[in-house]
């Protein structure tokens, strides 16, 4: 009796979701004809009709209310505290009907037991390793709270004058060594910006300094930006840059096992044989503390473009200031915890659509990562939902809750290398937010056969504050009104699937003044006061995560775009043409390679007509054929042996660069073999980009003759 019940309750539900999705939400779409990108023309009304029901289940007093509950306590990874975060994920996928698995790696994450940064002359002054506390915010006075450090510094012990580097790039050293001054022997002092923080490190090695020093300064986030903590969004003078120094611009994951999964019977590298970590101990601090011993050097004045915002000139040295820098941790594997939950395709549950965010925060993390984790579960609860009453998508969705991913994006390095095989046959594309919001200007990266997808799905969210889509409001913020997506380089938890694996990824966020980057500031009052005080724009970002991966994971024929994806390598490869002008490298070798991308964009812009041929006349034959052929063919971009600089990057067209870190660089290897002025790398590198391509225009041919 009870059985029959429940299953007239669930006929009733369907009714009840076919009633509102006929007679509802009909008119919203009864003049929108056009169909949607790789859908026929009736399965494009339905899918506009899921996608109105899934944005009307959103809720911005939900995401609230999560935020609050992520943020109660500091959960560095590797913590009691963020264990306790992933069980609350797991649970939480559970109960919006999710198949949920732990995934627990084994990893080398260093905690600081001693971080001593003082000036022992001219006068001696001491640095303080975390922030004050606030009377009016409990938060600030955790006890649990970690110390300000760099993870994966050595341990060290030195003292010498300290050297004002700027940002401690190449270039910076370069004019330096112009000026007559070396860096040998002595403590460098970068400010943040400009590249990756783990660059800094290994270059200020690299020219002979046995320390660095990293500290926030007030012209690039703090004060000069506008009013600071509590008071304004911007960094106070006391908050400091917490992250790793890890170099992930050579391979993300563990440093113990580069390129295989850090179960817990894997075998280990030695810390000494890791090839990612610097050689030098490295220690962040705030402006408060910078500035003594900044105000301490002498030496000429700073280049201009070098001055930044305290409040007197700046100076080169060395010295006088002497620094005496240490640097202790405890160094140890730890647990850490990836949360993994699937909701179930009902055609083809075999092949995935990945929505990833981390979980774990250097202390609160309400900005960084909490608003995209917020937004992931956001999305997770109103696609169970609409599961509860009667729609699946055609192909699985799998939410990705990832753990230290602040040490190197670690927890997705794993197990993207744990489940490699299975990834590269069965995931379609994966989906990244780190930060969902800290303002209101949307941003996206994507490979480029998904960069038109992007631009289309932003045109079916509204933006909470200009109350134009989101596409009209980022088009408009545009020089050239073309919203424009970026390159996909290092710095989140896309990099694996597409630096290693090969699956095409986005990564997407709205930004907006944000001066708490990594600091203990980064709490629930912060978003709450500044990020997004409505949390509507929390909810944009669900919307528009949901809607990409309900397009993905329900289109007749995958929506990539293999057409845009030649004509963008076209634009790369003049733009390296023009930038090495004056070197024989280039001459007459780039031509090879122009011509098979023509080649390949004129057989995948011919393709794209025949699908949307077929899309509108609905002779959707072959279809299972040809999307397991497109879901394979950003993997023809794969080198098996890898960049000859970083072999776990296997990607020949995007990477992140070696002197950025984040950034994307086109034609890596290409691109390092030109800096090298190594001509024979560069011969070998045209070679395999040529091959590559050739692949790519047989692969494309084949899906033709489907």
């Amino acid at each position: 009796m009870a059985q029959r019940i429940k299953a007239n309750y669930q006929i009733w539900l369907q009714i009840c979701f076919i009633f509102y999705f006929t007679i509802i939400t009909f008119p919203l779409f009864a003049q929108t004809s056009a169909n949607l990108r790789g859908f026929t023309r009736p399965n494009s009304v339905l899918q506009k009709r899921y996608e109105e029901a899934f944005k009307q289940l959103t809720s911005p007093e939900r995401c609230r209310q999560e935020l609050r509950r992520l943020t109660e306590e500091p959960h560095l990874a590797g913590t009691e505290n963020s264990y306790k975060v992933a069980q609350y994920l797991y649970n939480k996928y559970r109960e919006y009907g999710m198949d949920a698995q732990i995934y627990e790696y084994e990893v080398y994450l260093p905690y600081p037991i001693e971080v001593r940064v003082e000036m022992i002359a001219p006068t001696p002054y001491l640095a303080a390793g975390k922030e004050e506390s606030w009377e009016w915010d409990k938060d600030s006075f955790e006890t649990n709270i970690v110390a300000g450090y760099n993870a994966y510094s050595p341990d060290g012990d030195v003292t010498a004058d300290l050297i004002y580097v700027n940002r401690g790039l190449p270039t910076d050293y370069q004019k330096l060594e112009e000026m007559g001054i070396s860096v040998e022997g002595k403590i460098a002092i970068a400010r943040y910006g400009g590249s990756y923080r783990g660059v800094k490190a290994k270059v200020a090695g690299e020219q002979g300094a046995i320390g660095l020093i990293i500290y926030s300064d007030p012209r690039d986030d703090g004060y000069m930006k506008g009013d600071v903590y509590p008071r304004g969004p911007w960094r106070s003078a006391d908050a400091i840059q917490r992250g790793t120094v890890k170099y992930i611009f050579q391979y993300a994951g563990d440093p113990l096992t580069p390129g295989w999964a850090s179960t817990k019977d894997a075998h280990r590298l030695p810390i000494a044989e890791a090839t990612d970590l610097p050689q030098i101990p490295v220690a962040p601090l705030a402006y408060r503390d910078a500035a003594p011993l900044l105000k301490a050097l002498a030496g000429p004045n700073v280049p201009a473009e070098w001055q930044g915002g305290l409040p007197f000139a700046y100076h080169i040295g060395p010295g006088p200031a002497k620094v005496h820098l240490k640097v202790r941790s405890e160094h140890k594997n730890r647990l850490i915890y990836n949360v993994i939950a699937k909701l179930k395709g009902v055609k083809t549950p075999d092949q995935w659509v990945i929505l990833g965010n981390h979980h774990d925060a250097w202390v609160y993390g309400a900005a960084d990562p909490g608003s995209g984790t917020v937004s992931l579960l956001e999305v997770a609860r109103c696609l169970g939902q609409l599961a509860k009453e009667g729609y699946r998508p055609k192909r699985t969705i799998v939410f990705a809750s990832w753990d230290a991913e602040e040490f190197g994006i670690v927890g997705s390095a794993e197990w993207a290398e744990d489940l490699k095989t299975e990834l590269q046959q069965k995931a379609i594309a994966y989906l990244n937010v780190d930060i969902a919001t800290t303002g209101q200007k949307f941003y996206a990266s994507a490979v480029p056969s998904l960069k038109l997808l992007m631009r289309e799905v932003t045109q079916a969210v509204m933006d909470p504050q200009t109350h134009q889509t989101v596409y009209e409001t980022w088009r408009q913020d545009q020089e050239n009104h073309v919203p424009r997506v970026g390159n996909l380089g290092s710095g989140s938890d896309h990099s694996p699937f597409i630096g290693h694996l090969g699956i095409p990824s986005i990564s997407m966020g709205f930004y907006g003044p944000y001066g708490v980057y990594h600091a203990m500031q980064d709490n629930f009052y912060w978003v709450e006061r500044f990020g997004d005080p409505t949390f509507q724009y929390h909810v944009a970002m669900t919307q528009i995560w949901g809607i990409l991966a309900l397009r993905l994971a329900s289109a007749d024929i995958l929506p990539f775009d293999y057409g845009a994806y030649a004509d963008e390598l076209l634009s790369h490869l003049k733009a390296l043409q023009n930038e090495n002008k004056q070197s024989t490298l280039t001459k007459d070798r780039p031509e090879r390679l122009r011509i098979l991308l023509r080649e390949w964009e004129k057989i995948a812009v011919d393709l794209q007509s025949d699908f949307t041929m077929r899309l509108d006349t609905r002779e959707l034959t072959k279809t299972a054929e040809i999307n397991e052929s497109l879901q394979g063919l950003e993997q023809i971009l794969l080198s098996d042996s890898g960049l000859p600089l970083r072999p776990w990057f296997k990607h020949l067209a995007y990477a992140p660069g070696l002197h950025s870190g984040y950034a994307a660089v086109v034609f890596p290897g290409l691109q390092d073999a030109l800096e090298a002025k190594d001509e024979a790398e560069v011969s070998k590198q045209v070679d395999l980009l040529a091959e590559t391509f050739q692949r790519m225009i047989v692969a494309l041919e084949r899906i033709a003759r489907m």
